[in-house]
């Protein structure tokens, strides 16, 4: 126990701590046995200066000779540890590890977990004191109890950590060390990665390559991409990445490309053909390399994987972004027409950009034969008269009544332009009155014999051949000797109103 004098003589020694009164606390310190003081809350001295900033207090205490730098509190923390734990402006969190391992405190403590203090010093991004504690003997190579060593802390950081890398790798860290997870290569930034391969393959002859950095290697054109393709070297693929796949193959150099599906063509395919991908991009694809790898891709052995892909990812999105590039309606068509010739599946929102961008043109004829993949949801008509022209079975009535209790005016009035119903009028709101005025003296309420006869001559069409699909109705029509004038009616290509 205290006496009473040392009690008042600790309590002055702690409120000249937390007042940064540095010459009391030299005139207090006078004996070892005051530099044993903790407070209520059982920090010691230098974890109080720690947890108050007070940063000239701490430098006060590191410069008295056989100061117990390792002294705990009560849960049994050192100042070092107390430091690494703390989150304070940066300078200063540096500043007290740096100093007390400096100082000589000891570096050797685990911490729940397993984490050391190498540990915390990376997971912090505190590269200047994870470089001291490395020089003084830390473990690099010191596994938590969920399998991570203090380089797989790197990933989790934004900061140019290059440095701290080769001081890693210069102290024996191994970069292919794996967790329970993954290893070091499947998380870091490319730049880390980059370097953690320059020095496996300077020391190592069996190392298993996440396929993805091959190709992100093959993407920047590295050297290394060339000193690695001639190696005879494992890779393991992750199937969960297959856009990321994808979009890169697509964007690499053709000669890159080439050397890729000649060693690692199989892993390709699998990659491809996993059938799902759980990475929704919306990044667009370089057309002018994209149109050239596609080529390669489809030429070799990747061909039934890459449509496959395809079709999954939705080729309306590599279609969308074809249009967006501002290409003529004619290289549309031969590129649309050569990715169907390998296989490609129609999707119903193709038609839509299609007819929304060139109306009925030869390329919406040609998607008419063909078997389309209704993947819009239930009730989501993009555009009517596209809809109206794929989906033979398409119930006017029930989209009246449906754009109605939406509001969808302007939709009822694209109707229009195909029957004359006096219904229609009075679905159409006010806004269908900014539309031309000629436009709509041409909107009968009385309909014409023609579009009777049509609408008799399709339903009788359907049920006489027991047509399911587009593509049938479409490929009987043509066989039929009849004027093309007639078909155009029969096909809504001609408007009639």
């Amino acid at each position: 126990m205290f006496s009473s004098d040392f009690k008042v003589k600790k309590s002055r020694i702690i409120a000249a701590v937390l007042h940064k009164q540095v010459e009391i606390l030299k005139e207090l310190l006078d004996s070892p046995k005051c530099y044993r003081v903790r407070d209520k809350d059982g920090y010691n001295l230098l974890q109080l200066a720690i947890l108050q900033n007070k940063i000239e207090v701490f430098d006060y205490l590191l410069s008295i000779p056989d100061f117990p730098v390792d002294f705990v509190n009560e849960k049994g923390q050192t100042a070092l540890v107390f430091a690494l734990n703390r989150s304070c402006p940066y300078d200063l969190s540096e500043h007290f590890s740096y100093e007390l391992i400096k100082k000589g405190a000891c570096i050797d403590k685990v911490c729940s977990k397993g984490n050391t203090l190498l540990h915390f010093a990376i997971d912090s991004c505190w590269y200047k004191t994870a470089k001291l504690l490395i020089q003084r003997g830390a473990d690099v190579n010191a596994a938590n109890c969920y399998g991570y060593t203090p380089i797989h802390y790197l990933h989790f950081s934004d900061d140019n950590i290059n440095e701290i890398v080769t001081t890693l790798l210069a102290y024996g860290a191994r970069p292919t060390v794996d967790n329970f997870e993954y290893s070091i290569l499947d998380k870091c930034s490319f730049e880390v990665q980059e370097t953690l391969c320059l020095h496996i393959f300077d020391q190592y002859s069996n190392v298993e390559l996440p396929l993805d950095l091959l190709l992100k290697l093959a993407k920047m054109k590295s050297p290394l991409f060339y000193q690695i393709i001639e190696c005879p070297i494992k890779v393991k693929v992750k199937c969960a990445d297959i856009c990321l796949y994808f979009r890169i193959l697509s964007s690499i150099s053709v000669d890159c490309l080439h050397l890729i599906i000649k060693k690692f063509g199989h892993h390709i395919n699998r990659v491809l053909s996993s059938g799902f991908s759980d990475v929704i991009s919306t990044r667009r694809y370089r057309m002018p390399i994209f149109l050239k790898n596609l080529d390669v891709m489809l030429t070799s052995e990747l061909q039934p994987s890459v449509i496959s892909f395809i079709n999954i990812e939705n080729s309306s999105n590599i279609l969308m972004d074809f249009i967006m590039s501002r290409y003529d309606k004619t290289t549309i068509t031969q590129f649309y027409c050569y990715l169907l010739s390998y296989g490609l599946n129609v999707q119903e929102l193709d038609l839509h950009y299609i007819y929304d961008l060139y109306g009925y043109c030869d390329l919406f004829k040609i998607l008419l034969h063909m078997d389309i993949h209704m993947s819009l949801p239930k009730g989501d008509i993009r555009s009517v008269v596209p809809h109206l022209v794929y989906d033979i079975n398409m119930d006017v009535e029930r989209f009246l009544h449906e754009v109605c209790c939406r509001g969808k005016s302007k939709s009822v009035f694209m109707l229009r332009r195909y029957f004359a119903r006096p219904e229609f009028s009075k679905h159409c709101s006010d806004d269908v009155e900014t539309l031309d005025f000629a436009a709509k003296q041409r909107c009968l309420e009385i309909p014409l014999l023609v579009e009777l006869a049509r609408n008799v001559f399709r339903q009788f069409f359907i049920d006489k051949f027991k047509i399911k699909t587009c593509k049938e109705f479409y490929t009987r029509l043509n066989f039929l000797p009849i004027s093309n004038t007639y078909k155009k009616i029969i096909t809504y290509e001609t408007k009639l109103y």
